[in-house]
């Protein structure tokens, strides 16, 4: 299956999850319920497990309970035990993704991730957030790395929305636009 069509199956359940976290005041014991659970299904004994159709998903279900006891909550373990009875305990990662994504959208919260080719100083990383953060309207959180085969520049990552001001960017544009015209 693919990360899309994970994504796909995932989102009416982190919605769910969500909505009910919402109206209950527990996004806290939430999150970090679909935190501990997903990390477990991470692992690669579990995905290998998850993965055999001879395996019983009623067990991994078991399993979870056992290493989220100081986590689970009702509705939490309904959660949990639904989605086992409905075979998708693989899709556990991609559900705390998408739970926390509305988390900090509802916070008004964005993070950004900065990608240049060579480590932005402190000062240019609180100026590029603040400058992010007037454009966007939202609290920004930058997440840096460091790319050795950009030339110069920098690249911003937001969600799906790439903005590319770097020097291979650039000349990519350059080439593109004196292709067009001959």
């Amino acid at each position: 299956m693919t990360e899309m069509s994970w994504a796909s199956i995932a989102r009416p359940y982190a919605k769910a999850a969500f909505d009910h976290a919402v109206e209950t005041g527990s996004l806290d014991a939430w999150s970090a319920l679909l935190s501990q659970a997903a990390a477990v299904v991470k692992k690669k004994p579990m995905q290998v497990l998850l993965m055999d159709p001879r395996f019983d998903k009623m067990l991994a279900y078991e399993c979870l309970l056992v290493v989220c006891k100081l986590l689970i909550f009702s509705a939490g373990e309904n959660f949990l035990k639904l989605i086992a009875l409905r075979q998708r305990l693989l899709i556990l990662p991609t559900i705390e993704c998408l739970f926390k994504k509305r988390r900090t959208e509802q916070a008004n919260q964005v993070t950004v991730q900065a990608i240049s080719a060579v480590p932005l100083t402190k000062s240019e990383g609180q100026i590029l957030a603040l400058a992010l953060t007037r454009r966007l309207q939202k609290q920004v959180t930058l997440d840096y790395c460091v790319d050795g085969k950009l030339l110069g520049g920098l690249m911003v990552k937001i969600g799906d929305v790439v903005i590319d001001d770097s020097v291979r960017g650039k000349l990519e544009r350059l080439r593109h636009s004196l292709v067009n015209q001959i």
